[in-house]
């Protein structure tokens, strides 16, 4: 029997529904995004016709790059069209060698259907390499697009221009397009854009959308800081953030990061896609501040920090008050999730409790609201408890000499402060009582029993790993166990750890983040920890080993460039020869053997000697250490190790998924 090939259909609402009805409906974002789509393709002048009346031409043009017949189809035609791959992250301004290269706005081609928000089709019109073509794209029936080629000619100069014949007439007047344009595109004077002829300038903008903000920097002239509020929020934030210009020439790039604001600021909050501060500071221009080729300002030079230090509080300042209306509307939301503790509360508490969720927002403006709902539901749950009066009950029940000693704690510690660095030097403590049971008998019939216990106990390495963002990488454990296949003993199918025949390997991994989006971009920095079986002597052939691991994981490309390694090699004795540290990759991948007695004594050491101190302690005594030895499970093809349960309840290690 034949198969019929059925047509996929597509609903009139999908392309709504995709590129999110804003894009379509308003024409502020419609503009917007059209005028992105120039700055993306390195122009550096863009022209906009803004029709007068119904059935009237909107034309916008720039002299960017233009695409070839080829590049035009491609990009018109995807749908989740990945610009970053294909044609990266940043562009080159055409004809202007001299400027940086620009961040681009565009991610997966959506601003191409910005179009539509003015009528049904729209004519394109691009030149690039000699060669001009023309197509009308409308939106179709059975398909969300379709594209229609008009014609084709040969052309002298590249660019692109946008036509549509209005639907309806557009409720916003030439002065309304330029002042929201300003609002967003005057960050870098290269890139000029006009409206009816007439050039989007800083006095295009509202009075209620700009604040004029001078700084007094005493015999040096003064400096000038324009605050842009869009009073709307944008779709990302970029044009958004802080700008420097200096001479009408921007310095680096535009964006929150990097100036001053990365604790105040979050991409992902609205304040980011809605506030500008371009900051005009010529007096940098007669010395060495700014960098030779304008992508950003010589850090060490003094003019330069002694007008950062003058301007970033002041925009810090004005920003959190500007913030102040929002704060305060999150402040009656927090007190309405938390009515019912607080009517239990005395009027002093409740007071307490105001001050605590006021203040820690401007403290911490990147808390999220359930964030700070959980944070002042524990605040009000400390208000209210009774367990202050246990308190004074074991205070009178010590003597003079204890409460002196009390006192003098509590003068330099707070509570919490101590609760918690106490918390966590039990957690050590019983640890590296953990690792002495487990690495003082020769006949240890399970080293891999080991892995879990040095994977909370990373920080014994060094202060750079005290992290908790150091879990085990199980993508990275599947390439070894692959690279292994069926050798050794037990099971190679462990999902935290690779069990070898001389021992085991564990693969512990910190991620690293992307500056925009706090998306994890790869690994940041990875360790790894290589046990040995007591008898088996750490040489050459086990630095090489770990070797062989990084090697296999740049292969498979669970390593990048940037990304650091660190590999221990861990047993009971060293080949001398082979005690010193190995590097590779210009240092960015270190091999260090060591014995596991070293690794003792610096646990110790980093203990401040409180082992030796405490090991009498009611907290290391008892059968603890043996129930958590007898919880090891035997290498199975079925069974994987369990570490969560060997996990004591003060740890602020994360848990290892299995």
């Amino acid at each position: 029997m034949a198969r019929l090939k059925q047509e996929v259909l597509f609903d009139p609402r999908f392309l709504e529904q995709y590129t999110g009805r804003a894009l379509l409906s308003d024409p502020v974002t419609a503009v917007v995004e059209l005028v992105a789509n120039s700055w993306d393709a390195g122009s550096t002048n863009v022209q906009i016709d803004w029709p007068s009346a119904m059935g009237e031409r909107l034309r916008i043009s720039d002299n960017g790059r233009g695409m070839t017949e080829e590049q035009f189809l491609r990009r018109w035609r995807t749908f989740s069209y990945d610009r970053l791959k294909e044609q990266g992250e940043t562009v080159s301004v055409l004809g202007r060698p001299e400027l940086p290269t620009r961040h681009v706005f565009g991610r997966n081609g959506i601003g191409r259907f910005a179009g539509f928000c003015f009528g049904s089709e729209y004519i394109v019109t691009t030149c690039a390499d000699g060669k001009q073509v023309v197509y009308t794209v409308r939106r179709g029936i059975a398909q969300p697009i379709e594209v229609e080629k008009r014609a084709e000619n040969e052309c002298a100069e590249s660019g692109t221009t946008i036509e549509i014949i209005q639907k309806s007439q557009s409720p916003l007047s030439p002065d309304c397009i330029r002042s929201e344009l300003g609002k967003r595109f005057l960050t870098d004077p290269a890139f000029e854009v006009s409206v009816n002829s007439v050039r989007v300038d800083f006095e295009d903008i509202s009075e209620k959308g700009i604040d004029h903000i001078t700084i007094p920097m005493g015999d040096l002239p003064p400096i000038k800081i324009l605050m842009i509020d869009t009073e709307r929020t944008d779709r990302t934030t970029k044009q958004h953030g802080v700008a420097w210009h200096v001479n009408k020439r921007l310095v680096g790039t535009c964006g929150w990061s990097g100036n001053g604001f990365d604790d105040l600021v979050d991409g992902r909050r609205v304040e980011a896609k809605r506030y500008t501060f371009i900051i005009f500071a010529d007096c940098l221009a007669t010395t060495d501040a700014v960098k030779s080729d304008w992508t950003g300002f010589n850090e060490e030079n003094e003019l330069y920090k002694k007008v950062r230090q003058e301007v970033i509080p002041e925009l810090r300042q004005r920003l959190l008050c500007s913030l102040k209306e929002r704060r305060e509307q999150t402040t009656k939301e927090v007190r309405h999730f938390n009515a019912d503790k607080l009517r239990q509360m005395a009027p002093l508490s409740r007071e307490k409790w105001n001050e605590f969720v006021e203040s820690i927002q401007e403290a911490c403006p990147t808390l999220s609201q359930p964030e700070l709902q959980s944070l002042s539901g524990v605040l009000a749950n400390l208000e209210i408890s009774h367990s202050r009066y246990g308190l004074l009950h074991r205070l009178h029940e010590l003597n003079p000499d204890q409460l002196d000693d009390l006192n003098k704690i509590l003068a330099e510690w707070t509570v919490d402060m101590a609760k918690i660095v106490l918390d966590e030097l039990q957690v050590r403590l019983k640890l590296v009582d953990e690792l002495l049971a487990k690495t003082s008998s020769p006949d240890t019939p399970e080293v891999q029993g080991l892995q879990p216990l040095f994977h909370r106990g990373l920080w014994i390495f060094g202060p750079e790993f005290e992290t908790i963002e150091f879990t085990s990488n199980q993508g990275m454990t599947t390439v070894i166990q692959n690279l292994f296949g069926k050798k050794g003993k037990g099971s190679l199918k462990r999902p935290d750890f690779v069990v070898l025949p001389d021992g085991s390997s564990g693969f512990y991994s910190y991620p690293k983040y992307d500056s925009e989006t706090n998306a994890e971009v790869g690994v940041d920095h990875l360790v790894i920890v290589e046990l040995k079986r007591p008898g088996v002597v750490v040489s050459s052939d086990q630095k090489n080993q770990c070797w062989e691991y990084v090697k296999e994981l740049f292969k498979k490309g669970l390593l990048v460039d940037y990304s650091r390694v660190t590999c221990y090699v861990l047993g009971s004795k060293l080949e001398a020869a082979e005690s010193g540290l190995r590097k590779e990759m210009d240092d960015r991948v270190r091999i260090l053997p060591m014995t596991f007695n070293t690794v003792l004594q610096r646990a110790k050491s980093r203990l401040l000697k409180l082992y030796d101190r405490v090991k009498t302690a009611p907290f290391l005594q008892g059968k603890e250490i043996e129930k958590f030895l007898g919880e090891s499970v035997e290498p199975s093809d079925e069974l994987s190790l369990n570490v969560e349960s060997a996990k004591e309840k003060g740890s602020q290690e994360s848990a290892i998924k299995v």
